[in-house]
């Protein structure tokens, strides 16, 4: 094999490697953490479900909610995928529109009315706990 032949070779191999590279990248970039959200705090928040958003990769809650002075607001809530919500015990059918939650949450850094959820308790009294590494239905430790 010549210089050239080699070298033409070694060139073709980074590319090809640069690539791959790229490709695994931009789906890791993609993904966000909760950089967003003070996770120093918690806020609790009461209102009217607006919107129940089962979903991946996140679900969202909308909740509207009335300001002192009586103004209304409406607070967006980030969860877990629909997947990880479910083997925590979640349903896409636990909230509906009109129903009457509070939310426990780690507010936004921003200040706007936006926060990752804790858990939320519905009018009934229970209680959706985030779920954040939940393990599998059935898992039981040293199994």
């Amino acid at each position: 094999m010549t210089a050239v032949k080699v070298l033409s070779s070694t060139r073709i191999s980074a590319a090809v490697a640069a690539s791959l590279l790229v490709a695994v990248a931009i789906p890791v970039a993609a993904h966000h953490s909760a950089a967003p959200f003070d996770m120093t705090r918690k806020i609790t928040v009461s209102g009217t479900v607006e919107k129940w958003v089962w979903s991946n990769p996140h679900s969202w809650l909308y909740i509207r909610t009335t300001k002192p002075g009586g103004a209304q607001e409406i607070w967006g809530f980030e969860a877990g995928s629909a997947g990880m919500l479910a083997r925590s015990g979640w349903n896409s059918s636990d909230m509906k529109t009109g129903d009457k939650v509070t939310v426990t949450a780690s507010p936004s850094r921003n200040g706007r009315p936006v926060g990752l959820i804790s858990d939320v308790k519905l009018a009934n009294g229970k209680v959706l706990g985030a779920g954040f590494g939940a393990p599998p239905p059935g898992f039981a430790p040293g199994n």
